[in-house]
């Protein structure tokens, strides 16, 4: 983790309960529930849309949810799990944990001054957690790299069809000092989209982006996990600080669920038997 979060994550649940002893609430919600309903106010509608929203009926959406609902874990006990090591290989890197923030190519109008791609790498450095940077982010790239301090970055990139401009790009990250590209190869067309439709707004046309399921996922034999809406959402309410809340309610819970259902690590995570259907 990045400076100040050292050891392990679970310890963020003790963090929250020491302040309530001083009578410190927590200002930020603790269920992606009542985040998703707070940002609702927070954020314009087209930017909330655009953001929370998918293509059609938005069942694809629902589907995957349910599809991970259908699982869990087994508990073992007494297998020495009390300090779970969540620390994974990825890319040639060693990282503390498997959750990485997943491009969001609208995050940069999702913080209240407009500059949350910066916000969102302010955030890596803090937590340890590696953002992937959009192409199609607000602020410049060199810009966004500058702030990522000891935790690696990774940009994304969409294959323009002028292949100069994706070379360029490449090497403009590379130059940066991002440490790999991840390239996104589903978004040749735009899909229908209700929500951005309804208000008849699609912001790279604005001009504005050219500057439990973690743990639920490792079992099934993922080695790394992209969380993408519930750090936007935090990033709308409370900048880093909402950024650095979500990822580190992320990572406590992972952490908890490892040691409370007896996992010692991710690899055991992937053992058989490890999950069953629900």
């Amino acid at each position: 983790m990045g400076p100040g979060f050292h050891g392990r994550f679970g310890g963020y649940q003790h963090e929250i309960y020491l302040n309530g002893l001083a009578g410190v609430l927590p200002t930020m919600p603790m269920t992606f529930a009542e985040l998703e309903a707070r940002v609702q106010g927070a954020l314009a509608p087209s930017v909330y849309s655009y953001v929370a929203g998918g293509a059609g009926d938005e069942s694809t959406q629902r589907a995957n949810v349910a599809a991970f609902d259908r699982w869990g874990l087994v508990p073992r006990m007494m297998v020495g799990a009390s300090r779970p090591d969540l620390s994974v290989d990825v890319f040639g890197l060693r990282l503390p944990s498997p959750l990485f923030m997943a491009p969001i190519g609208v995050i940069g109008l999702c913080a209240q001054d407009g500059r949350g791609d910066l916000a969102t790498a302010r955030a890596a450095a803090r937590t340890g957690v590696p953002m992937v940077a959009s192409t199609l982010a607000v602020d410049p790239l060199e810009q966004v790299a500058a702030e990522f301090g000891d935790t690696p970055g990774f940009f994304q990139l969409y294959i323009p069809s002028d292949r100069a401009l994706a070379e360029n790009l490449v090497h403009r990250a590379e130059a940066a000092g991002f440490r790999g590209a991840v390239v996104t190869l589903d978004t040749w067309v735009t899909g229908w989209l209700p929500r951005d439709l309804a208000t008849a707004n699609f912001p790279q046309l604005r001009g504005h982006c050219l500057a439990k399921y973690t743990t639920k996922a490792l079992a099934l034999g993922a080695t790394a996990v992209g969380v993408g809406r519930p750090y936007a959402y935090g990033l709308a309410l409370e900048g880093t600080d909402g950024i650095v809340h979500v990822l580190r309610s992320l990572l406590a819970e992972a952490d908890l669920i490892m040691a409370i259902d007896g996992y010692p690590t991710l690899a055991d995570l992937r053992a058989d038997g490890a999950l069953r259907r629900i």
